[in-house]
């Protein structure tokens, strides 16, 4: 009889649960449209998977692991493209949630990460899946949240553009059939009556008809036309004119332009596709350097365009592209890939990444200006490739500074690329060389730099972001005084730190990757954005050419680092132990293995053993997730089917173990299987009155005597001093009963 009690409960309570999902699916229906989220499916899959666990009433800890796992494989598999829960992907991931929680605390909450605000997203989802196990099962009240889901849509409905018709009608039947599925379950819960079906039945069976002729007589019946006047094209003309022509309220859009000479300002985002590129190497796209920063922003020297008119040439498809990315006979390693660019629109000039070799697969002649080194098509392109070397940088190269070497034989680059304007304050100055006192050569100083801006305060904003009066500096305004700002700010800033403590730099501007919105084994496909103009870094190191930095918080442009400059030492400590074992021949072979060893760092060997865990993972990551899966599944099977095996385990437990003097204990016992079983004691009822229930669901008389001894210990303190043998058999046989 209790079995069927409990099969009653959770026919009701599934009917309960897939009710309140499609409820809370109305408050997910206007996001797509209204925002630029994409895979809502994501999240509808997140929202369906909480209430199938909160239906199965997993433990919480295992429930919020195995959302953890999912929130997690979801942000991984839309955000980045490494395999799950590697070391780079996870080191990415807490870096960006703690830059987006600086971002939060001080309120520039739209500039948020896409990742950061998905997490949040997760989180806000997870607090409504708990609210609605809360109301419908546990309170068994839902009025509330359906007022709120009603206030939610009717007020998108009115002011925005989302028409919430549909929305409005179906939220009104799902609220209106669990309103009276709930009020009868309240009514037979408090007469504590067995639920019966034909019960429900005569209930919801009017309710049914009711709603039904209620709905259909509003769809027909003649609607009066508003009052009011639609107010969203109201709000979209006030969006529209919000900025006018003063860049300081918002006039400028996010997208690429030349004129770089007035920086600062914020901008708005702008969606519409610049072109779609596919390649297996993801990488920048630059389209043109600036070398002369005025204190405002960047214009192009003299000798940029005096090298523009010099330098200008035409040449045909496939010919090869003069700029120099790399010093020749450099230390730098290359490795050769292709990337194919389809435009949406005819764009004035050719993007390609930094090692550009060719322009390949174009119908149109190309012009080069070497000062800037911009490429631009004679005739409008809508598609071409781009041939380019991927660098490996050489860190002993990097590393070696003949900075003074470089600039005695090379004054003209040297002229362009260290550039400062007088005006620049001498705190900039200053600030640079405290950034790099500690460091020892200049790609450290540069990765200084670089590090700099993500950890003193500064945020990544497109809106509060300042315009420089005549008496401001640019750079010392975004240093010292608002920290606020987008990439043009850290580049800008960072390009003027690097020059003032002689690192020659130049300002790069383009787009970034994109996102990545569809795989194949030819290489990826990205959609590049307006939103995706960027600007960034690159420094000029002798022997080695330029590299790229980025300091802008929130993006990352890794370049690969070859570590030879460990291997040089680890050398020349081996040439010493080599000579010194010549001259001695006296040493034992063990004692130089011991010395080798003792070469080491500690940081070697945290290395290596690192990166034998990372190999392990990638190597066996399937076998772990099927184990891990495996595990979970039958974790759940024994959570879902613990009314069979757990009275079992207790009976041998008390068996074995107990006294007399546990009576007390396995009374709660009982009390714990009966409720698992389905027979749960309700808060407005004694002990007695549950136990005459529980003996005439069950047809015993054990619960009122062991329910009587119970109290006398509660009451009285007085332990059981009969049979234990007795009592534990009354105990064992009601137990048994519940498996029935």
């Amino acid at each position: 009889m209790n079995q069927k009690l409990e099969s009653k409960k959770t026919i009701f309570n599934f009917i309960l649960y897939a009710l309140g999902f499609f409820l809370v699916w109305e408050w997910l229906r206007p996001i797509e449209k209204l925002t630029n989220t994409g895979h809502i499916a994501v999240f509808i899959s997140f929202l369906l998977l909480a209430l199938i666990l909160a239906f199965l009433q997993v433990p919480p800890i295992l429930s919020g692991g195995i959302k953890s796992v999912y929130i997690l494989f979801m942000l991984q598999h839309l955000y980045d493209e490494s395999s799950f829960l590697t070391f780079h992907w996870i080191s990415m991931f807490l870096e960006e949630i703690a830059a987006n929680f600086a971002i939060m605390f001080d309120t520039n909450w739209p500039e948020m990460s896409n990742l950061f605000k998905s997490l949040l997203f997760f989180i806000l989802l997870w607090l409504m899946c708990y609210l609605i196990d809360y109301w419908l099962i546990k309170k068994r009240k839902i009025f509330t949240f359906l007022l709120l889901t009603m206030i939610y849509i009717t007020v998108l409905d009115t002011f925005t553009p989302y028409s919430a018709n549909e929305s409005i009608v179906r939220t009104v039947i799902i609220g209106f059939i669990i309103m009276g599925m709930l009020t009868f379950l309240r009514l037979k819960e408090r007469e504590g009556g067995v639920l019966r079906e034909r019960y429900l039945f005569k209930w919801m069976l009017p309710l049914l008809v009711f709603i039904a002729i209620s709905a259909i007589l509003g769809y027909l019946a003649p609607k009066a036309e508003p009052r009011w006047p639609d107010p969203v094209p109201f709000i979209q003309s006030l969006n529209e004119n919000a900025g006018g022509d003063d860049q300081t309220k918002g006039g400028q859009r996010v997208g690429y332009s030349v004129d770089d000479s007035q920086l600062g300002g914020p901008f708005k985002g702008d969606d519409t596709v610049v072109f779609q590129a596919q390649t297996s190497a993801p990488h920048y796209w630059k389209v043109e350097t600036k070398d002369t920063y005025t204190g405002k922003g960047w214009i192009q020297s003299e000798q940029s365009i005096e090298a523009n008119e010099l330098g200008k040439e035409t040449i045909e498809e496939g010919a090869e592209i003069p700029f120099v990315s790399f010093e020749e006979g450099g230390k730098v390693k290359f490795a050769e890939y292709k990337s194919s660019v389809e435009f949406e629109e005819p764009f004035s000039y050719l993007l390609y990444p930094l090692g550009v070799e060719s322009i390949i697969d174009v119908e149109s002649t190309l012009e080069l200006e070497k000062g800037i080194e911009r490429i631009t098509p004679t005739f409008p392109v809508k598609s071409y490739s781009v041939r380019f070397n991927k660098p490996e940088y050489s860190l002993e190269a990097l590393t070696t500074d003949n900075f003074s070497t470089f600039v005695q034989e090379n004054q003209e680059m040297a002229q362009r690329y260290l550039q400062l304007p007088d005006t620049l304050p001498k705190r900039v100055i200053d600030l640079a060389a405290e950034i790099t006192a500690n460091e020892d050569n200049s790609f450290s100083k540069a990765r200084a730099i670089e590090k700099y801006f993500s950890q003193n305060g500064f945020v990544y904003s497109k809106e509060n972001v300042a315009v420089p009066s005549e008496e401001d500096d640019y750079v010392d305004q975004f240093l010292f005084e608002t920290k606020s700002g987008y990439c043009d700010n850290y580049s800008t800033s960072m390009v003027t730190l690097l020059r003032s403590i002689g690192i020659p730099a130049r300002w790069v501007k383009g787009f970034t990757e994109g996102e990545a919105i569809k795989k194949s084994t030819d290489g990826d496909v990205y959609e590049v954005t307006n939103n995706n103009a960027h600007s960034w870094v690159e420094a000029y190191f002798p022997n080695v050419g330029w590299v790229s930095f980025e300091p802008t918080q929130g993006f990352a442009n890794e370049n690969t680092y070859i570590n030879d400059v460990q291997n040089e030492v680890n050398q020349e400590e081996s040439n010493q132990q080599t000579e010194e074992t010549e001259k001695k021949q006296e040493t034992p072979q063990a004692s130089q293995k011991e010395e080798q060893q003792n070469a080491f760092t500690e940081k070697e060997e945290s290395s290596v053993l690192g990166a034998k865990v990372k190999r392990f993972v990638e190597d066996n990551w399937k076998w772990m997730v099927l184990g891990g899966a495996l595990i979970l599944v039958i974790s759940l099977l024994l959570y879902r089917y613990r009314y069979k095996w757990l009275p079992h385990y207790y009976i041998w437990e008390f068996n074995h173990t107990k006294t007399n003097k546990d009576f007390p204990e396995a009374y709660l016992v009982l009390l714990k299987i009966l409720e698992v079983s389905g027979m749960k004691k309700q808060k407005n009822i004694t002990l007695r009155e549950y136990a005459k229930q529980i003996d005439h669901l069950l047809d015993t008389e054990e619960m009122v005597i062991l329910t009587a001894n119970y109290e006398e210990f509660l009451y009285k303190g007085a332990v059981y001093s009969g049979d234990w043998n007795e009592l534990r058999e009354l105990w064992e046989n009601l137990i048994k009963k519940t498996t029935a």
